[in-house]
């Protein structure tokens, strides 16, 4: 099995990919023996379109954070940016995070004197505003955004006088010293989801649009779509009543510029249950009757929180 992930090595993505290949050999004794080969893109929309063209069969990339929200890279990733239903979620990885000051400089913990400039993810950077504010920005360091944490920690290894916004994981894949731990405003967990093609999963969907591949219920289950509504005054309220009205809840729903027009949206939408329960089923084949566009994006398990 090749899987892709955002690289390089040491960044939050990877971890989340190594529970994901540990989580499926448990649940799955077929993939006990499994080898996997992990192949690292330098940006999400790389990853989504190394899937896309067959390079690696699976995909994982960050979709929100419980502090600063979701990942619109990958939401636009998700809105069709490869192709109409190209790919689907098949799974979900939530990851606690614990950021780390990392520095080249072998001084002691919390000695910050040398840093000139800190450089990291700008997710990375936003969850730790309050640290930024009071400890590096008053002692003029500045602020520089890369596409991942572990680029931070390979830009810090080269450098003495950078420091990065990382992992315990990339400090010792990079060689860097602890300066400080646990940096993040408060506590934050990451939602991964992981991507492949319609062909590398084994159960048919029957319902709204085409047949396609997707995971089997397992029981707790949750499916994300992507909607567009037609233009007319309470679209959304008429949209949202359809899951109400059959008891299904949705856990997330935000709204994501068409790209068409100035304030035209698409929506995101997860919720409970999977697309072969039958109030699921219901909710969206009513929904589509009456919006312009209906996209399934995936029904797959419910992710579960792991601890450090």
């Amino acid at each position: 099995m090749r899987l892709g992930i955002l690289g390089p090595e040491g960044t939050f993505t990877e971890i989340a990919a190594l529970r994901w290949l540990k989580s499926r050999r448990e649940r799955n004794t077929n993939a006990v023996s499994e080898n996997a080969v992990i192949k690292y893109y330098e940006t999400i929309f790389d990853v989504s379109e190394g899937i896309v063209r067959k390079e690696v069969d699976y995909g994982i990339i960050p979709i929100e954070n419980s502090l600063e929200g979701s990942v619109g890279e990958t939401l636009d990733v998700l809105s069709g940016g490869n192709g109409e239903g190209a790919i689907q979620i098949v799974g979900e990885i939530l990851v606690q995070i614990r950021i780390c000051l990392l520095s080249k400089q072998k001084s002691k913990k919390s000695d910050f004197t040398k840093i000139q400039t800190l450089v990291s993810h700008p997710q990375a950077l936003a969850q730790c505003k309050r640290f930024i504010r009071e400890r590096l920005r008053i002692a003029g360091v500045k602020v520089k955004s890369v596409d991942s944490t572990a680029i931070a920690a390979r830009c810090a290894e080269e450098n003495d006088t950078i420091a990065a916004l990382a992992s315990k994981e990339a400090a010792k894949k990079y060689n860097l010293t602890i300066l400080a731990e646990d940096l993040q405003d408060q506590d934050s967990v990451t939602r991964f989801i992981v991507l492949s093609t319609f062909d590398n999963d084994n159960k048919t969907m029957t319902g709204t649009k085409t047949n396609k591949i997707r995971p089997e219920p397992s029981g707790k289950d949750k499916t994300s779509v992507l909607m567009y509504l037609k233009d007319y005054p309470g679209a959304l309220y008429d949209a949202l009543g359809e899951f109400a009205r059959r008891g299904v809840n949705l856990t997330k729903i935000e709204s994501r510029p068409s790209r068409r027009a100035l304030g035209d949206y698409m929506f995101h939408i997860d919720c409970e249950g999977h697309i072969e329960d039958e109030k699921v089923k219901e909710a969206l084949k009513s929904v589509e009757r009456q919006i312009e566009m209906l996209k399934i994006l995936g029904s797959y398990p419910v992710g579960l929180k792991y601890e450090e």
